[in-house]
């Protein structure tokens, strides 16, 4: 166990933050899925230093200001702390030796050169800070013009759907038509049958009368 003196628990780094211990505890969970370590005693409990204050800070920043998930927002500022951690990990060293040598009585002037260190790395921090925001900004336009696709994609989606619909419901209701007038068709035709079978054998039954009656006038 590697403990600062100057490190505080989730308690404290809440009030710091303005937030919940719960949500630090979340965050930080969430950050060492992404690899990042927090400083732990023999009880796993967690104590932050100010690099990790910063990065807490950022991660609080994109999630409730940005309105990113936690989990991509999680990823982001891991990945811009990596890009500062080659930068500044000379300094951060320097920052642990007088940390860890303050019970050795250290004169004025090097406390004033590690608050010098501490300042250059705060500002080198801001700077990085900067460009993950830009990074952030980029990616919620990203968000943006892709829901628009998809908005618009589906809207060409319905559209498409909706005039399937329509021809479909035009070639069944053609096809009623058609079977209804081709039924209409078919009676008006056998009715002409049988009005024409009817005069026939109409015409038959005069033709016998008439050939019957002249039988029996000759006849007689």
């Amino acid at each position: 166990m590697d403990i600062k003196q100057d490190a505080i628990n989730a308690e404290e780094m809440a009030k710091r933050l303005n937030t919940t211990s719960s949500n630090i505890r979340k965050w930080c969970i969430e950050l060492e899925k992404h690899g990042y370590k927090f400083v732990k005693d023999n009880r796993k409990k967690r104590y932050y230093s100010v690099t990790d204050q910063t990065l807490l800070s950022n991660l609080k920043y994109a999630i409730q200001e940005k309105k990113l998930p936690l989990e991509i927002a999680a990823m982001t500022v891991i990945k811009g702390f990596d890009r500062n951690h080659s930068s500044s990990s000379t300094q951060e060293e320097h920052l642990f030796n007088e940390e860890n040598n303050r019970e050795l009585n250290i004169p004025q002037e090097h406390e004033n050169y590690t608050k010098d260190v501490v300042l250059d790395t705060l500002k080198q921090q801001q700077s990085v800070n900067n460009k993950l925001l830009e990074m952030l900004d980029h990616y919620k336009n990203a968000l943006k013009i892709s829901e628009r696709r998809r908005q618009t994609e589906q809207e060409q989606t319905s559209k498409q759907l909706k005039e399937l619909e329509e021809r479909l419901a035009e070639r069944i209701s053609q096809q009623i038509n058609n079977r209804d007038k081709e039924m209409m068709d078919y009676i008006r035709q056998s009715q002409r049958q049988n009005q024409q079978q009817l005069l026939e054998i109409v015409a038959i039954k005069e033709k016998k009368q008439q050939k019957s009656f002249f039988a029996r006038l000759f006849g007689k």
